[in-house]
């Protein structure tokens, strides 16, 4: 009698990415806050303030450069009618999915900031 196969579960890429954001911002929190507890507040400060610049910068960029290829090159037939596999997608994935793990990291280290400065 065959193995039965393994059922998968399948995340929607936003919800995986907030995921994601959450376990690199509590990461991120915990290594500022042992920094903080050990004496080394500057060093705290620093890395936390640059963990946030990078979260920003990187949220920043992925949202302004994200637009789909095809809607910079357009050049729309006039009077013809043109074939929907060639529409660009309504719904551009990238800005959402940086949103959702820039967001929690940003937080993690807002907090740290917050509590120990």
């Amino acid at each position: 009698m065959p193995l039965p196969t393994p059922r998968r579960v399948a995340l929607p890429l936003p919800l995986l990415a907030a995921l994601c954001g959450a376990l690199i911002g509590l990461a991120s929190f915990a290594v500022v806050a042992a920094l903080w507890r050990v004496g080394a507040t500057h060093l705290a400060l620093l890395a936390a303030e640059a963990i946030l610049l990078i979260t920003l910068t990187g949220m920043a960029t992925a949202i302004l450069t994200a637009q789909p290829a095809r809607l910079r090159r357009a050049r729309v037939p006039i009077g013809r009618a043109v074939p929907h596999a060639w529409w660009p997608p309504q719904h551009d994935p990238v800005p959402v999915v940086a949103a959702c793990v820039g967001t929690p990291i940003a937080a993690g280290v807002g907090a740290a900031l917050w509590l120990f400065h």
